[in-house]
């Protein structure tokens, strides 16, 4: 089985209800101007807790302020009714084992052979631990963006409501797609924004970096970083940062005049492929350069073989691993309990998966504006269909849009994956593509599909 990533849910409150907790967290934003916006007074019953962005020149450290006791706390384990229907997503399924005879080779349209059996985390980019009060609120529903600031709604509140209005979340609704439409990958092949002649067979794996670029690229709207639209520079695989040799065959860079290698030079914008295409300096960022807290490497896509020398092509980015830096790259710097930011990992192996996706593409993409990354298994995807050829590969893709009023219900996604990657007659260099919502949670469900992160 090819792979390109590794294996690895009305009304307003009334002023009667209370915060269950309030969250007040204070970020940097470097090089933004000063802004002394952080409130530290209790929050009111019936008002959502922020988590402030400060814009000071100093890094901030979170840290989390329970809300004055005014009432008997609620009972944690109670299920509340929502007029929408709302259910709490389940954030503690297991992984399901992975299926028998499993093996993956890099690749994304299988063009090229690779390692088999990947494992579902990665030793050195480990998952910190998200608090079980944090986890409560995102499976609740929550954690929600109130007037462009993460916030902690309060007990009570339907999450499937517009926090500003009350009102019943649209029954569809699709992000901008202007500048993320246009993020494709670089191609394995060709020349950079500096003339250099490369070839590197990696550079079909970056589905994961990809996917992680159109979601950061919303958040930079809202926050002002991280810079997925200046990103630029040149990027080389991480096999030195990771301690292991360079491969042998492996990727052909730009070398500098001493000798040393340079690897690749992109920015936020070029049409060296015969399109404009946006991003492909931050997807490189973040599939060779990002380094959360804690990764004793550098990249979301993984660089070394399980036995310790380099592995090329890389065999992508595990969706836990994507998880991690969108987190640590919508926190900032210094931020205490960073992993505590945003997003949290559905495995396929939830029980209420096709219930769980559809209400977390409904708060992340209709009610909160950001996307949803799922990591599938291509065979479903309309841009990947060949007849009996249409392969079984694990990709990662960005959910921008869903529309329940369609006939059968649909979602709408990002593939970053241009046609020099999959040359299917389906694919396009950037875009949007439809999807019935059943056929992605069966993408999801397949043999290649591992889960989606919201």
């Amino acid at each position: 089985m090819p792979a390109r990533i590794s294996h690895p849910r009305m009304l307003a409150a009334a002023s009667t209800l209370v915060l269950a907790l309030a969250v007040t967290i204070a970020w940097s934003i470097a090089g933004s101007p000063a802004d002394s916006g952080i409130g530290s007074s209790p929050t009111p019953p019936g008002s959502p807790a922020y988590v402030a962005v400060a814009s000071s020149g100093d890094p901030a450290t979170a840290t989390i302020v329970p809300s004055p006791s005014v009432s008997p706390s609620l009972d944690p384990t109670a299920v509340p009714s929502y007029a929408s229907g709302f259910q709490k997503l389940d954030l503690v399924a297991p992984d399901p084992s992975p299926a028998a005879g499993s093996s993956g080779s890099g690749g994304g349209s299988g063009n090229s052979g690779g390692p088999g059996g990947f494992p579902r985390f990665d030793p050195s980019r480990p998952t910190p631990v998200q608090s079980s009060e944090w986890l409560a609120l995102k499976a609740g529903g929550l954690v929600a963006l109130v007037d462009g600031r993460i916030a902690v709604l309060p007990a009570g509140v339907d999450p499937l409501t517009e926090p500003s209005s009350g009102k019943l979340l649209p029954a569809a609704y699709t992000l901008d797609v202007a500048w993320t439409g246009r993020i494709v990958e670089p191609p394995g092949y060709g020349t950079d924004e500096k003339g250099n002649r490369y070839s590197n067979l990696s550079y079909w794996n970056l589905c994961g970096p990809g996917s992680a670029t159109v979601v950061l690229y919303y958040w930079q709207q809202l926050l002002g970083h991280p810079n997925v639209t200046g990103t630029a520079g040149y990027f080389l695989d991480p096999y030195a940062a990771a301690g292991v040799a360079w491969p042998s065959p492996g990727p052909s860079v730009a070398l500098s005049s001493s000798g040393a290698r340079l690897g690749t030079y992109w920015s936020a914008r070029d049409t060296l492929s015969g399109y404009v295409a946006n991003g492909r300096g931050f997807v490189m960022y973040m599939a060779m350069n990002v380094q959360p807290p804690g990764w004793l490497a550098t990249g979301v896509d993984t660089f070394v073989a399980s036995g310790g020398g380099p592995m090329y092509p890389t065999r992508g980015a595990s969706p836990r691993a994507i998880g991690v830096a969108l987190n640590w790259q919508i926190a900032g710097p210094n931020v205490a309990n960073w992993a505590d930011t945003w997003y949290a990992y559905v495995t396929k192996g939830d029980p209420t998966l096709a219930t769980d996706l559809h209400e977390a593409v409904r708060l992340d993409v209709g009610r909160d504006h950001v996307a949803v990354v799922a990591a599938v298994d291509t065979h479903e995807l309309p841009n990947w269909q060949a007849g009996t050829a249409t392969p079984h590969t694990r990709h990662a893709i960005s959910i921008v849009g869903y529309n329940d009023a369609a006939s059968p219900p649909t979602y709408t996604y990002i593939d970053t994956c241009g046609r020099g990657c999959n040359g299917r007659a389906g694919n396009t260099n950037g875009g949007t593509h439809t999807i019935s919502q059943s056929a992605m949670v069966q993408a999801l469900l397949d043999s290649a599909g591992i889960g989606f992160v919201w």
